[in-house]
Parts: C-alpha cells; sequence; structure tokens
C-alpha cells in the first residue's frame, strides 16, 4: 500500500470530517450513530489549513491537525449542527462541541497542538498514524509540539510513545464517570531533541 502524506485541501473537507467522524465514533455515538450526519455536522467547522492527510489510491486513510495558540483546527457552525443533527441534538452539541473545538491554547507560541489524529477503521494498525505524525510535524514548520489523550487511549498513547512524545503531566478528570476516563495525559516533543 503506497502513502503519501501531504497538506489537506479544500477538497478534502467531507473526507477529513468523515475520519475524524470515524475516529471519534464512540464520543459523537451519544449525538448520533451515523458517522455521515456527523461528518456533515462538523464539516464546515474544519479549518483546512490546519489539516494534514495521508492517502492512498486518492482516498485519505487518516487525518491530523496541527494548531496553535492563534486558533484551533475546527469550530462550531451551529446551523450545521442544527442541520443535521436536529434542533435539540444540533443544540447540545454547539454546547458540548464549543470547549473541545474552540478552547483557547495556553502553550507557547511556536508550540504546535496535535489534534485530530484518527485513522479510518480499515487502516488502523498498520503505522500510519506513526507515519502521518513523523511527516506532518516536518511540514509544519513547528520545533515543539503538545498533544493531550484520554488515559483510557491505550493504542495511541502507545503510538505517541514510539514516536518520541513524553508525557509531562497528567491532569485527573472531574466527571471521571460520566466522560468514561479518568485523566487528560498532555505529551510533549521536540524535533531538535529527537534528531
Amino acid at each position: 500500500m503506497d502513502k503519501h502524506i501531504r497538506k489537506a485541501t479544500e477538497q478534502d473537507r467531507y473526507a477529513i470530517a468523515l475520519c475524524i467522524a470515524d475516529g471519534f465514533e464512540k464520543d459523537f455515538s451519544v449525538l448520533s450513530k451515523d458517522n455521515r450526519k456527523i461528518a456533515s455536522a462538523i464539516a464546515t467547522g474544519l479549518k483546512i489549513d490546519k489539516f494534514y492527510v495521508a492517502e492512498t489510491d486518492g482516498k485519505i486513510m487518516a487525518t491530523m491537525a496541527i494548531s496553535d495558540s492563534y486558533g484551533r483546527a475546527a469550530r462550531v457552525d451551529k446551523p450545521s449542527m442544527r442541520k443535521y443533527l436536529g434542533f435539540l441534538k444540533g443544540l447540545i452539541a454547539s454546547i458540548v462541541l464549543k470547549e473541545e473545538f474552540e478552547g483557547q491554547l495556553d502553550y507557547p507560541t511556536g508550540t504546535g497542538y496535535i489534534e485530530f489524529v484518527t485513522v479510518r477503521k480499515e487502516y488502523r494498525r498498520k503505522g500510519i498514524a506513526m507515519l502521518l505524525l513523523k511527516e506532518s510535524m516536518e511540514l509544519s514548520g513547528y520545533q515543539e509540539f503538545i498533544l493531550d489523550v484520554t488515559d483510557i487511549n491505550t493504542t495511541a498513547i502507545q503510538c505517541y510513545l514510539q514516536s518520541g512524545f513524553k508525557e509531562i503531566k497528567r491532569i485527573p478528570e472531574k466527571h471521571a464517570k460520566q466522560k468514561g476516563f479518568h485523566a487528560k495525559i498532555y505529551m510533549f516533543y521536540s524535533i531538535t531533541k529527537n534528531q
């Protein structure tokens, strides 16, 4: 399988949204079990210039975004949420996702924040996430990176550790039972320190 990593383009918008809906299916399932509806609801809010994709034969296998303290990779488009999820679920999605998508980052200016790392189901466990991370970070122009991951996402944690990320802090989740995880783990990577 020939894998190509590149900056996303406007033509990738829906495929990226579908990849995110697929990758975070469990999180989005309270809003809809239909990943296509979720993808349609979030697609218009994606800031494509912050995304990278892994593709094979013209099909997007994986995506991720690198944002920074100046702006995140997605915003909530309320009309789109209501249109595809219905009035009530669209309203709930707009409220819940606003902090997750748009929350201000308090990281140093030159630090890239990695978010929305997802691989489509049929391409998982083939090393695509590690390749996407490595090549996207090189393309981004940032030298240092931060990401966060929930403590129950052991597959992602292993991927990040194998890619050279180091845990820098762990923050317990106040509403662990409702959210389904106990802590957020923050990880750091420096290109210069890992060369």
